[in-house]
C-alpha cells in the first residue's frame, strides 16, 4: 500500500473521533464485489455515507474522500459539514487555484453556493494546498503567526490526526502474534482497536 509504512496489509477504513482518538466506526475494504445480494458500493462516497451514520458532527477527511459534490451532500442531505484537502485534479476547482508561482504563504479563497469555501495555500514556492470547508465561511487569515494560515487550514490541521493516532497506538500496545491468515490478523487488528478505545 503506498505511503503506509507496512509493504502489505488489510485496508481497514475508520471513523475516528480527532479529540478522543476513540474508533467511531469501521469497514474492511473487500475490493470490488461481484453482482448480487451481497454487492456493496466501494465508492469513496457510499463508504462516506456509511461510515457517518452514526455522527451529525464535522467530518474531516484527506484528498481520497473529499470532493465537492460530497461535502454539498453531506450538508444538505445529512448536516454534516466537511473540512478535507482537495486533489487538484477534481474538475471543480477553478484553475485560478491551481497555479503556482504564486507569493509564499499567500492565501486565494473562493465561495461557492451551499456554504461552501475553498482555500488555495502556498507553502513554499511552486507548491500549493487546497482545502474544502463547509463548516467555515469566511476568508479569516491568521496574521499573526509567520505562515500565515487560514482558519481552515488550522482548524484542520488540529482535527486531521485522528486515524493516525489510533494507528500509531495499535502498533505500540498491539496484541498480535505473527500469522499467515487473513482473518486471524484482521482479528486480531479488531482487538487491537478495542484496546485502543
Amino acid at each position: 500500500m503506498p505511503n503506509k509504512p507496512a509493504k502489505y496489509g488489510i485496508k481497514i477504513q475508520a471513523l475516528v473521533d480527532a479529540r478522543l482518538f476513540y474508533t467511531i466506526n469501521l469497514e474492511v475494504y473487500v475490493g470490488v464485489q461481484p453482482a448480487g445480494p451481497y454487492a456493496v458500493d466501494n465508492s469513496t462516497t457510499a463508504v462516506t455515507k456509511r461510515m457517518i451514520q452514526p455522527i451529525s458532527r464535522n467530518v474531516t477527511m484527506d484528498n481520497w474522500y473529499t470532493s465537492v459534490p460530497l461535502a454539498e451532500d453531506l450538508l444538505t442531505q445529512h448536516n454534516l459539514t466537511v473540512v478535507g484537502t482537495l486533489k487538484k485534479n477534481k474538475p471543480e476547482i477553478p484553475d485560478d487555484f491551481k497555479k503556482k508561482g504564486r507569493e509564499v504563504y499567500s492565501s486565494l479563497f473562493g465561495f461557492g453556493k451551499n456554504h461552501s469555501t475553498l482555500v488555495s495555500y502556498c507553502p513554499k514556492k511552486n507548491k500549493v494546498v487546497l482545502l474544502l470547508s463547509t463548516m467555515h465561511n469566511d476568508a479569516s487569515v491568521n496574521e499573526g503567526t509567520p505562515k500565515r494560515l487560514s482558519e481552515i487550514i488550522s482548524f484542520y490541521n488540529s482535527t486531521k490526526g485522528g486515524v493516525y493516532v489510533v494507528d500509531r497506538l495499535k502498533l505500540n500496545y498491539s496484541v498480535a502474534r505473527t500469522c499467515f491468515r487473513w482473518p486471524l490478523r484482521l482479528f486480531f487488528s479488531l482487538l487491537d482497536i478495542g484496546v485502543v478505545n
